[in-house]
């Protein structure tokens, strides 16, 4: 997660697995993160395991039970709904905060 000035965690995904986890640097301010991890953050959880960080990827992208989501998945050339190949798409931006996802290789 990072606004493009700086990095505030780390969302890494197992597409084998399909887990997600977050990682929250020790210098990262919990009053600058977005919802979740930053209440996490909060109490002391830097590391975020898969129930919560899929909460905050669910939050950042399109609800299966949107009105058009077949129409958007075709649009995006996607067969059935999958929170990651939507995060990536639109890069984690949600309209609440400046964050956003970056790939890092």
């Amino acid at each position: 997660m990072s606004t493009g000035q700086r990095e505030y965690a780390v969302l890494s995904y197992d597409e084998d697995k399909d887990l997600y986890h977050i990682s929250i640097p020790l210098s990262a301010d919990p009053d600058d993160l977005p919802a979740i991890p930053g209440i996490l953050a909060r109490k002391g959880i830097r590391e975020i395991d898969d129930k919560w960080a899929r909460r905050f990827v669910r939050e950042r992208v399109v609800p299966p039970d949107r009105q058009n989501i077949g129409m958007i998945l075709r649009e995006l050339g996607m067969t059935h709904y999958s929170e990651f190949p939507l995060l990536v798409y639109t890069g984690g931006r949600c309209c609440m905060d400046d964050f956003f996802i970056e790939e890092i290789t």
